[in-house]
């Protein structure tokens, strides 16, 4: 059976489950066999869903009831499972490219004024999935897509979800921890291929996220913290500024670490609660699951992972959620052709499957 079919085949049994590959491993799907989400628990296989705007309350997660390897040659799923409604996602759109300029001039003036140094405004754009089914597009994205964390997530509580993400936010295995700083975006054709070739404008926004994340691995007592980079990582249309940063820590909750690292100036903006008062302001929707996290995670390993380049999925249509970091020195045009060269991720890629290309 196919890639496509079995993810398919899942959703046309309202199943509750994540399916997700993680580069350079094979795809696997978490079964859970009832629809209610729980509590993480460290000593159960799980996948972590953490929407943009949790503070307060724990993140939940999608239990390994069965673990289907999604790799053409393992059976269809076995046992019992209760069907997932289809929840009460509604197609809202966000705002049109006029309202999201608007919007991006209006948070250039707050941030000139002093109110912030920088927010990440997001923008959901209607689009049509024409023949294109989920798991089609999942299994073009593990495909085209080698260097993404690729993922898709049916529950009662957020419906369908597909994303596609280049940026890690926490990895912890046997005591080493992994953190991506990714941020300062440039198409893919003009990028400069060494980092400090970049402008000013990328690489104070990439120089951001590593601080914050720096203070953030020192105040959670993580030992031996070295930086990699910045270096330049393709993302399909567009490329990022990417530096790695690793330490070592002994009995780290990585649950934990991760909520002291949400939201990083990457997606939210900084100073953090400056930058979310005008997120509310001016975005017209909440966010739900975009640019929260979600991942695998059990007492041995965690991989949790920033949920970008994703989208809601409904009946032949998707609302697809991209965003652009604005400072003072951004330019309201030129932030809505990244937003649109971002979503172009996903749209080539319907295009193509739809074409048969």
């Amino acid at each position: 059976m196919s890639l496509a079919r079995h993810i398919d085949e899942l959703i046309g049994q309202e199943a509750t489950f994540a399916a997700f590959r993680i580069p350079g491993e094979d795809a696997v799907a978490y079964l859970q066999h009832d629809v209610a989400l729980g509590a993480v628990e460290s000593k159960l296989h799980s996948f972590v869903l953490a929407p943009f705007e949790h503070a307060g309350s724990a993140p939940l997660c999608i239990r390994a009831d069965e673990v289907l390897r999604l790799n053409g040659a393992s059976a269809a799923a076995s046992g019992k499972h209760v069907p997932a409604s289809t929840g009460n996602n509604t197609l809202r759109e966000g705002m049109d490219r006029s309202t999201y300029r608007a919007a991006v001039a209006r948070a250039v003036e707050a941030i000139q004024r002093g109110e912030a140094s920088k927010v990440v405004l997001a923008r959901t754009l209607r689009i049509g999935l024409q023949t294109t089914t989920p798991g089609a597009l999942f299994e073009a994205a593990a495909t085209m897509l080698p260097n993404a964390f690729v993922a898709l997530v049916r529950t009662e509580r957020y419906c369908l979800w597909l994303g596609a993400s280049p940026e890690r936010l926490v990895q912890f295995h046997q005591g080493t921890v992994e953190v991506d700083s990714l941020a300062g975006t440039l198409p893919s054709a003009s990028a400069p291929t060494e980092a400090q070739a970049w402008g000013d404008k990328e690489r104070e926004e990439q120089a951001w996220v590593t601080r914050m994340v720096l203070d953030t691995l020192a105040r959670a007592g993580v030992q031996n913290i070295q930086t990699h980079g910045p270096l330049v990582k393709q993302a399909g249309p567009v490329a990022h500024l990417h530096t790695r940063i690793t330490g070592s820590a002994k009995d780290l909750d990585p649950l934990e670490l991760a909520r002291m690292l949400h939201p990083t100036p990457a997606v939210g903006g900084t100073p953090s609660d400056a930058a979310l008062s005008l997120i509310h302001t001016l975005e017209p929707r909440p966010r739900s699951l975009y640019a929260g996290y979600w991942g695998p995670h059990d007492a041995q390993h965690t991989q949790l992972f920033v949920n970008l380049r994703c989208m809601e999925l409904f009946p032949g249509e998707a609302l697809l959620h991209v965003g652009a970091g604005i400072t003072g020195d951004s330019d309201p045009d030129a932030e809505c052709e990244e937003v649109e060269r971002k979503a172009a991720t996903w749209t080539r890629m319907i295009h193509a499957l739809h074409s048969g290309g």
